[in-house]
């Protein structure tokens, strides 16, 4: 870190020089939420992080509203190896998706108003409080239409608990945005269709 004098930005991402590593870090409470971090750079809505008991261990990245540890993902080996390659980042995989579709809302239990708000909250709908009982009755239903699936997929990274209830529309019926077998803490359980 001592050879950044200057904030770099590459390609999006801004990496902290020394000087800017401690106000980044107590503006983001770092510290509190994520106990034995440095924060040395950001991307957007995304960190990046040196655990501070690792001599030379991998960069981690991770969304600035996470809950801590279990949501980092390695950015890099090591920050020397970060360092020499311009701060690069793995390119995000290809989606295994249509660029967009018709996205639904089902399978959350008629007692999940809670759900449905973060689901509401995360597709950026404004459906009225009056009518969530009534939308849960009426499940699956259509949320968004001309969803972008890729941006939903990366923004269900953050939010698990509703992995399992957002759907979009195929010819073959409705599938899930998020599947199953993408990761081993899923309620569904097998591949998701209606």
């Amino acid at each position: 870190m001592a050879s950044v004098t200057d904030d770099v930005v590459a390609g999006g991402v801004i990496v902290y020089c020394l000087e800017s590593l401690p106000e980044r870090n107590t503006t983001y409470e770092i510290g509190a939420w994520l106990t034995g971090y440095l924060m040395i750079g950001q991307e957007g809505d995304r960190g990046f992080f040196l655990r501070c008991d690792d001599g030379g261990g991998p960069v981690f990245r991770g969304d600035l509203g996470g809950l801590g540890e279990v949501d980092l993902d390695v950015a890099a080996p090591g920050f020397e190896v970060w360092l020499r390659s311009g701060f690069a980042l793995p390119a995000d995989p290809e989606p295994d998706l249509p660029p967009t579709a018709d996205v639904y809302v089902g399978g959350i239990p008629v007692d999940g108003v809670q759900l449905l708000v973060r689901a509401r909250k995360l597709l950026r709908v404004d459906w009225r409080f009056g009518d969530l009982r009534g939308l849960l009755a009426a499940q699956p239903f259509l949320a968004v239409r001309s969803a972008h699936l890729y941006a939903l997929r990366r923004d269900l990274e953050y939010a698990p608990e509703l992995r399992p209830y957002l759907l979009y529309a195929t010819d073959h019926g409705l599938e899930a945005v998020w599947p199953p077998d993408r990761d081993e803490g899923s309620r569904s359980g097998g591949a998701v269709r209606w």
